[in-house]
């Protein structure tokens, strides 16, 4: 799930992509001029809605059926007078089924363009990521509060990202800039990255933990309350994880976590509250503070400390999306100070391995 006001993606008909994986495939046999293979193309697609549409009924697919009223309303801006929970949780999921768009041949072109320009890069950084293949949906900006994020594989593009992706290709290309352009890198590699996470969790574990500092809770300890106002992140619906306040010279442990603020019909993402609820280690397990049946919370952006503790303090609610601010920032090389901030020495020497 990502806030910044950034760019996307774009998506070919099924006959366009098996033209381009026809024509990737024979170019990737071509020799160089040295008789050596040329670098492998990308694999990207675009979903056609009946596909993508599908893609968010998978069976497997636990997002919708652990979502709250409160939360559902936000995303359906609507305050569903009288509609069980039950019947909310289907509801959601129909509506966003109906908010797929087919991507333009613009935003296609685009999207595929930006991707393709990485690859060398990408080859060179993080191989990892230069060999996985991008898939992208796009939807209606009603849809997940108009946000970029991830479902699965895919990468979900807000109908408004998709079409920044083409004026700028368009603005690039008037300008004469197109090849050298860096713009709409970091939003693809921050999505890919969550793709990634969701692939191979224990790839990334030892970065959460070992690097970041947090720790897993097995189980995650919850309550009617924080169940009922938690905002579920697609990018990061594992919320077991725990951090401990003693390594920011504190003392005990927060779950940072994202609620919705108690409304009849709260908005997505304006009532946001990022928060760190306050859990404990026992003898029978992790469980939350509380207080009459309300766990004990704070702003996450008010525990002194906290930010300042890893390389970004963008994003910093949950690990999955502290390691795509900071992975994408490692990969692109794209802030002057990036190897004296916080942590970096340890992501990087995690990442040289890790994403080869």
């Amino acid at each position: 799930m990502n806030q910044r006001d950034d760019l996307s993606t774009a998506l070919p008909t099924r006959r366009q992509l098996l033209r381009a994986a026809a024509a990737a495939a024979s170019l990737a046999l071509l020799p160089d001029a040295f008789g050596s293979p040329a670098m492998a193309a990308p694999r990207v697609a675009f979903l056609a809605p009946d596909a993508a549409a599908a893609a968010f009924a998978r069976p497997d697919d636990t997002y919708y059926a652990n979502m709250g009223l409160l939360e559902i309303r936000a995303r359906m801006r609507s305050s569903l007078a009288g509609m069980s929970l039950a019947d909310a949780r289907v509801a959601v999921r129909a509506y966003d089924q109906a908010a797929v768009l087919a991507f333009t041949d613009a935003e296609i072109v685009a999207i595929r363009g930006v991707v393709e320009r990485m690859q060398p890069l990408l080859e060179e950084r993080a191989p990892l990521y230069a060999r996985t293949p991008w898939s992208f949906i796009k939807l209606d900006d009603r849809a997940e509060g108009g946000m970029p994020h991830t479902r699965g594989p895919h990468i979900v593009l807000p109908r408004e990202t998709a079409e920044h992706f083409a004026v700028m290709h368009q603005e690039m290309l008037e300008a004469g800039k197109l090849a050298v352009t860096p713009r709409g890198r970091d939003l693809l590699i921050h999505e890919q990255t969550h793709v990634l996470e969701r692939q191979d969790p224990a790839r990334f574990e030892p970065l959460f933990t070992d690097v970041f500092g947090f720790s897993r809770m097995t189980p995650a300890p919850a309550n009617a309350w924080l169940s009922g106002h938690r905002c579920i992140n697609p990018d990061g619906p594992d919320v077991a994880w725990a951090f401990p306040l003693a390594k920011i010279g504190g003392s005990g442990w927060v779950m940072p976590d994202v609620v919705l603020a108690d409304l009849p019909a709260p908005r997505m993402p304006q009532d946001f509250q990022v928060i760190g609820v306050e859990v404990e280690k026992t003898a029978e397990g992790w469980k939350l503070v509380e207080s009459d049946g309300v766990p004990k919370r704070r702003d996450l952006d008010q525990i002194r400390g906290y930010d300042a503790h890893f390389p970004f303090a963008d994003e910093d609610f949950h690990p999955h999306e502290i390691a795509a601010v900071t992975l994408s920032h490692w990969i692109l090389r794209d802030v002057p100070d990036l190897d004296a901030r916080p942590l970096m020495p340890a992501v990087a020497a995690w990442a040289r391995t890790a994403l080869a």
